[in-house]
């Protein structure tokens, strides 16, 4: 398998190198990387009268100031990766950054926007960056509607979560019942076409409750409620099974430039309706992580 970091250098496959670049168990809650990828952060009206907003953190793990390019990739369309990344932030060194409210208070947004966040600090996608430069990201999603206070998930960065096979990714934990409800995350990290993603949610005693498969946008991210996905309310967790369409994908993804690959993520509420709210983040293990070696 071509070596993941030579990849790297090359700018216009960035979208489809910025995971994996280190290897490691799924112990691992949060990974150093010169470009960080984020599945989900929102500015958003949700259920239950709850309003989501979005903290991204950025730390600088190197001795060197760096220049910190990204992108917000939007959901549920299609959309084009752009390699100049003319939004960029300094970050000093070993500083850590936090962005409160950041779809709004570094880039604009007003409300009602979901999607996907890239950071890059490398120094072949933004020149005048020393070689090597680490960052490590992370966001809280939190609702800011209740009168209790705040509260929310944490979402880390996280490349081993990504499928470019053809086998399952698999995400347990989820409930939809009386005290909690859940919401499925696709993410599409294929860069020029859409892909269909089809899924399996068993219960508790391995059958099947709801099966189907949803097309996702090259570039994007959707979530779906367990509802919708015509899962039933019962007692007990649930796993939900998640694979590509056998036509979308690539026999060798690490031979190619431009495999298509997905992450997927259950995000678990406390209530279903009345409850907390508080809400949990849970990445899907791929059978097969997409790791080209070194």
């Amino acid at each position: 398998m071509k070596a993941m970091v030579s990849r790297i250098s090359q700018t216009v496959v960035v979208m489809v190198i910025v995971f994996g670049t280190l290897g490691g168990g799924w112990i691992q809650a949060q990974q150093l990387a010169h470009t960080q990828f984020i599945p989900v952060l929102a500015r958003t009206a949700g259920v239950g009268g709850t309003q989501w907003i979005a903290d991204v953190t950025v730390y600088n793990a190197t001795d060197d100031e760096l220049i910190v390019g990204m992108q917000f990739l939007i959901a549920d369309q299609a959309n084009i990766y752009n390699p100049m990344f003319p939004n960029r932030f300094t970050i000093q060194p070993r500083e850590t950054l936090i962005f409160e409210d950041a779809l709004h208070t570094l880039l604009g947004y007003e409300t009602n926007i979901t999607g996907s966040l890239l950071l890059t600090a490398d120094n072949a996608l933004i020149p005048g960056n020393p070689p090597g430069g680490l960052i490590l990201a992370t966001t809280r999603i939190y609702n800011v509607g209740a009168p209790e206070g705040t509260f929310g998930q944490t979402v880390p960065a996280l490349s081993l979560a990504i499928n470019a096979a053809g086998t399952p990714s698999i995400v347990t934990g989820a409930r939809n019942d009386s005290l909690f409800r859940s919401n499925l995350g696709i993410v599409s990290m294929a860069l020029f076409a859409e892909i269909t993603v089809h899924y399996r949610v068993r219960s508790t005693d391995g059958s099947t409750v709801a099966e189907g498969a949803k097309t996702i946008h090259s570039a994007s991210m959707s979530q779906f409620s367990f509802s919708s996905l015509g899962v039933p309310k019962a007692d007990g967790p649930l796993t939900v099974e998640l694979w590509m369409d056998p036509a979308d994908v690539y026999p060798d993804p690490c031979a190619t430039q431009f495999p298509n690959m997905f992450i997927a993520y259950v995000s678990k509420v406390d209530g279903n309706p009345t409850g907390t709210g508080d809400a949990e983040f849970i990445y899907a293990a791929p059978t097969e992580p997409y790791d080209c070696g070194q």
